[in-house]
């Protein structure tokens, strides 16, 4: 075991702990818990939103998916950039103001209030697919943990997953929403700086710079432009649209919106948070195209490309608090999952099937009994899991898009839809995304999902 990079992480760790406990003693009923009585300002709004959304993904997936396919890639960060903004405008606003007024702490919840649905039955069937989705987004992110702690530690890949866990449950169960978004702003800053340093130092470490890199990719193999033949603009196109679509239906991300302090200020973060994105993606782009250089190609586990470009140019102690932007972007995302599956446990299941007349305090057991649970499911998914955290992550991904984008867009912007049509669109794409055969499955549960909702809402109005 490296101890020195050891020493790093135990130093990392201790300042999220500090943070934590000063939020603990505010935490005295389940809406600050889960919402934190929408008191964030827009700059901790702007920085957390971003970081929750990349998880690992951003240094071990990508940079993954870039070093095996080459510029083609790409699409995917356009994608996002383009779906995040539309995001930040046309649903952030709307559904600050919407969920205030409807008192409405999760999204299931929010979905019961504008369709008008006393039964029930769209507050559990928004939950189940909830909780479906986020554990295998929480899986994902407890493998990529793994990864990081079994390069650099040299444990096992189950003690990784072990303490990634135990890490993100001590801060995110006594800190809730308040703490978990100051904990993200500072991991969101931190891991900023982090994945510029690498690409920069190993670009300037190559030999013969720019020219060694073009020869490099070229030789490999590999494309070097973003269009090509009609045939890949298609599939780029259809790529980009994969990814972006998707962040219309991410309850984790949107539910940061919902406790931004002034809605008006959510234009101010929106230009934060979308200058944060462009440049962490271009920047986590760039370690995949430069890992093929710097390796010449030759490297046994893509996803690693990241962490071999740092463990090869870095002192052990430089090393790992660079890792660490590793840990601050996969906890960004493994807390307010966490958080997010509680919260579904306690306001969209305990509080409307078990106990209507729940205290505070009653919810805010609930909450943290629930999100325990749904940790236990996911560490059993991520335990002997062989596959890339890419297949993971677009699992999750294209699962919540699918189910809640479509009606997120129809509940924002329209008054007809009823309540056989939500329920009837929810699941429709969460069923296709879900079994999709084929690559991509967020697009066509996606627009399957509007449909659906569009027709039987209009078959079923009154």
């Amino acid at each position: 075991m490296n101890l020195i990079m050891l020493s790093a992480f135990g130093i990392y760790f201790l300042i999220l702990i500090g943070i934590t406990l000063f939020f603990y003693k505010k935490n005295n009923s389940a809406e600050n818990f889960m919402s934190g009585e929408r008191s964030v300002n827009y700059w901790v709004t702007a920085i957390a939103t971003q970081a929750t959304d990349m998880g690992s993904w951003l240094f071990v997936g990508l940079p993954a998916a870039v070093y095996i396919n080459g510029v083609f890639e790409a699409w995917t960060a356009i994608g996002l950039v383009i779906g995040m903004y539309l995001t930040w405008h046309f649903i952030a606003p709307k559904l600050r103001v919407n969920t205030e007024s409807s008192k409405s702490i999760t999204i299931p919840s929010f979905f019961a209030y504008s369709s008008e649905d006393t039964s029930g039955a769209l507050q559990l069937t928004g939950a189940l697919l909830s909780l479906l989705f986020f554990t295998f987004y929480i899986a994902a992110g407890l493998v990529g943990l793994s990864l990081l702690f079994e390069s650099t530690l040299g444990i096992s890949h189950q003690l990784g997953i072990l303490l990634s866990l135990a890490t993100a449950l001590v801060y995110t169960l006594l800190g809730g929403f308040v703490a978990i978004a100051w904990c993200d702003l500072f991991q969101g800053i931190f891991l900023f700086f982090m994945i510029l340093i690498v690409p920069i130092y190993a670009y300037f470490s190559l030999p013969g710079g720019f020219t060694t890199l073009i020869a490099s990719i070229q030789s490999s193999g590999k494309p070097l432009s973003l269009v090509g033949s009609g045939h890949d603009t298609f599939s780029a196109i259809y790529l980009a649209a994969s990814w972006g679509l998707g962040y219309f239906g991410q309850p984790h991300i949107l539910t940061n919106f919902m406790g931004i302090d002034d809605p008006l200020k959510i234009k101010y973060a929106k230009r934060i948070g979308i200058t944060w994105q462009i440049i962490v993606l271009a920047a986590s782009v760039a370690v995949g195209l430069i890992g093929i250089a710097f390796f010449n190609n030759n490297l046994y586990n893509p996803q690693r490309v990241f962490i071999d470009l740092v463990t090869t140019l870095f002192h052990p102690f430089a090393a790992g608090f660079i890792l660490c932007a590793i840990l601050a972007a996969t906890l960004s995302s493994i807390d307010s999952l966490i958080l997010g599956s509680g919260s579904t446990i306690a306001t969209d299941i305990y509080k409307v099937f078990f106990n209507t007349q729940a205290t505070a305090k009653q919810l805010l057991r609930i909450s943290r009994f629930g999100s325990i649970a749904i940790s236990g499911i996911a560490l059993y998914i991520a335990w002997e899991n062989t596959q890339t955290i890419n297949n993971l992550v677009n699992y999750a991904w294209a699962g919540l898009g699918s189910s809640f984008g479509p009606l997120i867009i129809m509940s924002l912007y329209s008054k007809k839809v009823t309540r056989q049509g939500a329920l009837a669109g929810m699941l429709t794409g969460g069923i296709i995304s879900a079994i999709w055969p084929f690559s991509g499955p967020l697009v066509p549960g996606f627009f399957i999902g509007l449909a659906t909702i569009y027709c039987v809402s209009v078959c079923t109005k009154k």
